[in-house]
């Protein structure tokens, strides 16, 4: 008796193609704050359509990486908590990253 299995190329493939993505996210690399938190991530966990709609709502009025550096962290925070779906900035920079990297591996 036999039997005939179909799909394990598929998978054999789908495997291939994770490994090949894995590669190319593995080590260090920058990311824009475009990138990291997409205007699908804005609308889906903020009150804002956008990155930069965000930051310049901010208390801190965020409008380059010079004013970000600068930004005091426990206020931002606190626009966050009360703006999004998360407590932190750290928590919400988190997320958005986690997102960005389950995409690039093709999930």
């Amino acid at each position: 008796m036999t039997f005939k299995i179909n799909g394990l190329d598929d998978f054999s493939n789908r495997l291939d193609q994770l490994s090949e993505n894995a590669q190319s996210v593995a080590g260090t690399h920058e990311y824009s704050f475009k990138e990291i938190f997409s205007d699908q991530f804005m609308i889906e966990h903020t009150n804002f359509s956008t990155i930069d709609e965000f930051l310049l709502s901010s208390p801190e009025k965020i409008s380059n990486a010079e004013e970000f550096e600068k930004a005091d962290e426990s206020i931002l925070d606190v626009f966050v908590s009360e703006q999004t779906k998360f407590d932190t900035w750290k928590e919400m920079m988190s997320a958005a990253a986690q997102i960005l990297i389950m995409k690039k591996l093709g999930f």
